[in-house]
């Protein structure tokens, strides 16, 4: 597997390469310090399975660089990291064709999940994203969302939170002390109850019924 970690920060690039390191055995990382430099790379050599792109280096200007990617390699999985995670930015992202978005204020276990469920084929979706800051306590429950939640059992709430951080199935299982199995079992459920068919529909409806 070959992974281009392209940020214009020497010191944050060496700060995640081990974690990036951990997503697969064999993984070769590329590093860049700009996205003219990382482009260079994927047109030196297109066999690319994650680009992991700062919003803010040096040629992104804005999110154009995504844009550029999506368009000339759109086979590449891309993620975008950024300090800034606010829900426009998010969306915006997502829009443009990210496969995912990462907060850099994301713990190296967490971001590892989150490019694992990338490269799995899903797009990853912050937590943040679910959240409504300012909202006071138990406004959601009477939202639309607040409904689709009511349907669902504790033990699928459980899920659904480990879900929103990214985290695949073997994971969640770890964390709950239940079997994989167990887990498939109760995401069908929940699909089904929600109307959907896996999770990216999931988290996509929750997105799209607290916008309302």
């Amino acid at each position: 597997m070959r992974i281009i970690l392209a940020d214009d920060h020497v010191m944050l690039r060496e700060g995640l390469r081990p974690f990036v390191e951990r997503i697969a055995p064999g993984t070769i990382i590329q590093e860049a310090g700009s996205f003219t430099e990382a482009l260079a790379q994927i047109e030196a050599d297109p066999a690319v399975d994650l680009l992991i792109l700062d919003i803010k280096m040096p040629g992104m200007n804005g999110f154009q660089g995504l844009s550029t990617v999506r368009t000339r390699f759109p086979a590449i999985r891309c993620v975008i990291l950024s300090a800034v995670a606010d829900r426009d930015h998010v969306l915006e992202a997502m829009r443009l064709g990210a496969d995912g978005f990462i907060p850099k204020h994301l713990s190296g276990g967490a971001m590892v999940s989150a490019l694992q469920l990338v490269l799995s084929g899903e797009r990853f979706i912050p937590s943040m994203l679910m959240d409504n800051p300012g909202q006071p306590p138990g406004a959601n429950d009477r939202s639309p969302s607040g409904d689709l939640l009511g349907r669902l059992t504790p033990r699928e709430r459980d899920i659904l939170h480990l879900l929103r951080e990214g985290l695949p199935n073997k994971v969640i299982a770890a964390r709950l002390d239940v079997s994989e199995v167990t887990v498939k079992s109760h995401l069908g459920n929940m699909f089904r109850k929600l109307g959907v068919q896996n999770r990216l529909q999931a988290m996509r409806m929750l997105v799209d019924t607290e916008s309302l």
